[in-house]
């Protein structure tokens, strides 16, 4: 079964409230905790207080304890009495020998520690008290007694619980208020997302002329609002491409075949002896060599793109490869009237498919020959710098069109005085030789001459023999 993934809104508002929740629990304890030792040490801060005031008032000349009576006695004990204070003073032998103030009953245990907290009946009633214990010494050094101040700390019990219980409805009512405002501020922060969403969904194949045109700032959203305005304009110009390469391979396809079907028709009007039949075959066999070439081309296109195309990836020199290309495609710049000059450095070594690497120098040089001006000369020149190797090859002829400079590397890229068909060739051997540069992490470009004519300059990596 499909499980539903949580939205963002809820997933942030529910990392949101997670971390509240976290801060407010802290901040809560931190509180009471701090409450709680603010109030005690007042409490033990006002037993010392009451402490003093009694040992004041004991006799330490004599033994047992006896109080120094007069006026001092009288208004420091009303005033113990009246503040709520239970005073017990006890023998070495911890009995008890006088008391004022509450009724306050100690249990057998309480002279172990100095301040203790405990729970008391006084006065009939169960009370938390605060006790302070400790001894009465006299001038001698020797301890004649004990002394026990205890205060009820029955309001800060009070106090703190009221605390508790404001907490305990507080802090989730923070959360669920933290909780809205939280899912707000998340729709709020994602209704660009949600417009971008709506906005791709309703795209189509003929919608990509159009863009967001979001300018916002330049935060998150306003950086993915441009990235797919970047993408869409990528998109639109590969469908344009796309359509251009349909209708110029379809243009390409028909005419070879047109002319075949034309020839056919016209070879089946009437009855033909095997000569006239041989003349037939041999004026169609032109264009089928033609429509074998540009499916071949088509195909290894289609597999460099994908990257299906075999690769063996091996040092390959340059140098010797331009040498025997060179020597290959003499006889045929000859039968146009031109000259090919080579100058290359040796040992141009890179690492690369020496099959791919043949047939993207053969496609320039033959696209050099084709278009070249006659009688005129090519010039093959290989450097290497800074660990690029440049090939370039040069011929004398027309300026390059800026339109095929601009956009060298698509296929059937032709100029437009090429269109006459009169070279033989339908645009796709620049388009091979880009896409074997691209696969070698190179590049291809393309540039007017001075003087006239064009300049391939081919950009490969140098490598080393492995």
């Amino acid at each position: 079964m499909h499980r539903r993934r949580v939205g963002v809104r809820t997933a942030l508002t529910a990392w949101y409230l997670l971390v509240l929740s976290l801060v407010i629990a802290a901040f809560s304890a931190a509180l009471y905790w701090d409450q709680e030792q603010t109030l005690s040490a007042q409490v033990d801060r006002s037993l010392a207080g009451a402490s003093g005031q009694v040992l004041a008032l004991i006799d330490k000349h004599v033994d047992p304890i006896t109080f120094v009576e007069g006026d001092a006695y009288r208004h420091a004990t009303g005033h113990l009495a009246q503040a709520g204070y239970a005073v017990l003073v006890f023998d070495p032998k911890r009995r008890l020998l006088t008391r004022f103030g509450r009724a306050l009953d100690l249990p057998a245990d309480i002279g172990t520690v100095d301040l203790a907290t405990i729970d008391a009946r006084v006065d009939g009633v169960e009370e938390p008290w605060r006790v302070s214990w400790q001894p009465v010494v006299r001038h001698d050094g020797v301890t004649v007694g004990y002394l026990a101040v205890g205060q009820s700390v029955e309001a800060i019990e009070q106090a703190l619980h009221g605390l508790l219980l404001t907490l305990a409805w507080a802090a989730p009512a923070a959360l669920a208020l933290a909780g809205l405002a939280g899912y707000g501020l998340a729709r709020l922060a994602m209704r660009p997302v949600d417009r971008m969403t709506q906005f791709v969904r309703s795209l189509g194949a003929s919608d990509l002329q159009k863009r967001l045109n979001d300018h916002g700032p330049d935060d998150e959203l306003g950086r993915l609002a441009t990235t797919l305005d970047e993408m869409l304009a990528r998109l639109e110009a590969s469908f344009a491409r796309e359509r251009r390469f349909v209708a110029d391979a379809a243009h390409e396809l028909r005419t070879p075949l047109a002319a075949l079907k034309s020839r056919l028709d016209v070879v089946r009007q009437r009855e033909r002896d095997a000569e006239a039949y041989r003349a037939a075959i041999d004026t169609i066999e032109p264009e089928v060599e033609r429509l074998i070439r540009l499916v071949r081309d088509l195909l290894l296109l289609a597999r460099l793109e994908t990257g299906s195309a075999p690769w063996e990836e091996t040092p390959v020199d340059l140098s010797q490869l331009c040498e025997r290309i060179v020597e290959q495609m003499e006889p045929l710049a000859r039968e146009r009237g031109l000259s090919i000059t080579r100058d290359v450095e040796p040992g141009l070594l890179v690492n690369g498919s020496f099959d791919h690497l043949l047939r993207a120098l053969i496609n320039l040089l033959d696209n050099a020959i084709k278009y070249a001006q006659s009688p005129g000369r090519i010039l093959v020149e290989g450097r290497q710098a800074d660990g690029i190797i440049r090939l370039r090859v040069a011929n004398d002829g027309q300026a390059l069109d800026a339109t095929v400079i601009a956009r060298v590397g698509e296929r059937f890229l032709r100029s437009a005085a090429d269109r006459s068909r009169e070279t033989g060739g339908v645009g796709l051997g620049l388009a091979i030789a880009a896409e074997i540069a691209r696969h070698h992490r190179g590049s291809l470009s393309l540039a007017r001459k001075e003087g006239g004519g064009a300049v391939a300059t081919l950009n490969l990596h140098a490598g080393t023999v492995r």
